[in-house]
C-alpha cells in the first residue's frame, strides 16, 4: 500500500468521525470516501479501534505542528492570544456532538488527547502567559499556574462530561468560552489593541459587551422629556 493511499484513509476516516461520530462511522464509508475496498481498510488498521487510535495520533501531530507554527509567528504573546481566539476554526477542528460523546467510550484515546493537553500544550501556553505579564500584555493578579490549572479542569470536565447538550455545537461554545476567556486575562491597554485587530463584526464591541445595552437605554426618553 502506498503512502498516499494510507494518508488518504486516515483523512477519510479523520473527516467523518469529526462529523459524524466513530460510533456512526462505517468501515464501508470510509472505504467508499477513498476509495479503496473495505478488505484494504481493515487489513491495514485491523480495526475501527485501531484506525480511530491512528487518527487521533494525526489530530495531535496536527495540532502540535500548527500551535508551533504559530508560536514562531507571532510577534509576541498578545498576538499569539489574538490569533488563537480568531483562528480558533484552524486549531480546533469542527467537531460534532456524537464525536465528542463517542470519544467518552475509548479511554485509551481520550486520555491520549488529554495528556497532549496536559503535558505538551498548557506548559506553552503557561510560558506565554507568564510572558505577556512581563510586558503587561496580561493581567498580574493572575497566577499562570491557577490559569493554566483552569484551562485543564475545562478541558477535562469538557471531554468527559457532556454538559454542553442543549448550549449549542461543540465548537459554538468553546469559541463563546474562549471569548470570555481571552477578554478577562487581557490588561485594559491590551484588550483595545486586541479589539482593533479582531473581526469586524467584534470591533468596538468585544472589549465593552455592554455599549449596545448603553446606547439602547440613552434612546429611550424618560416621560418628562420634551
Amino acid at each position: 500500500m502506498t503512502t498516499a493511499k494510507r494518508k488518504a484513509m486516515l483523512e477519510a476516516g479523520k473527516s467523518l468521525f469529526l462529523s459524524q461520530g466513530i460510533m456512526q462511522t462505517s468501515m464501508e464509508e470510509i472505504a467508499e470516501a477513498v476509495p479503496v475496498s473495505k478488505m484494504t481498510v481493515y487489513n491495514h488498521f485491523q480495526s475501527k479501534e485501531g484506525l480511530l487510535d491512528q487518527v487521533v495520533d494525526l489530530l495531535i501531530a496536527e495540532s502540535w505542528a500548527q500551535l508551533q507554527e504559530l508560536l514562531d509567528e507571532a510577534k509576541d504573546p498578545l498576538e499569539a492570544f489574538t490569533r488563537l481566539y480568531q483562528e480558533q476554526e484552524r486549531f480546533s477542528p469542527a467537531v460534532s456532538e456524537p464525536f465528542v460523546s463517542d470519544l467518552a467510550k475509548f479511554p485509551e484515546q481520550m486520555d491520549k488527547m488529554l495528556s497532549f493537553h496536559q503535558q505538551k500544550v498548557l506548559p506553552e501556553l503557561q510560558l506565554l502567559i507568564f510572558k505577556g505579564q512581563q510586558k503587561g500584555q496580561i493581567r498580574k493578579d493572575i497566577s499562570p499556574h491557577i490559569l493554566v490549572a483552569f484551562l485543564s479542569f475545562i478541558k477535562e470536565y469538557s471531554a468527559r462530561v457532556p454538559w454542553y447538550e442543549g448550549l449549542g455545537s461543540p465548537n459554538a461554545v468553546g469559541e463563546q468560552m474562549m471569548r470570555i476567556l481571552y477578554y478577562g486575562f487581557l490588561e485594559p491597554d491590551s484588550r483595545s489593541s486586541a479589539a482593533s485587530a479582531a473581526e469586524p463584526e467584534l470591533n468596538g464591541t468585544a472589549d465593552d459587551p455592554d455599549r449596545d445595552d448603553r446606547k439602547e437605554a440613552s434612546a429611550v426618553k424618560s416621560p418628562d422629556d420634551k
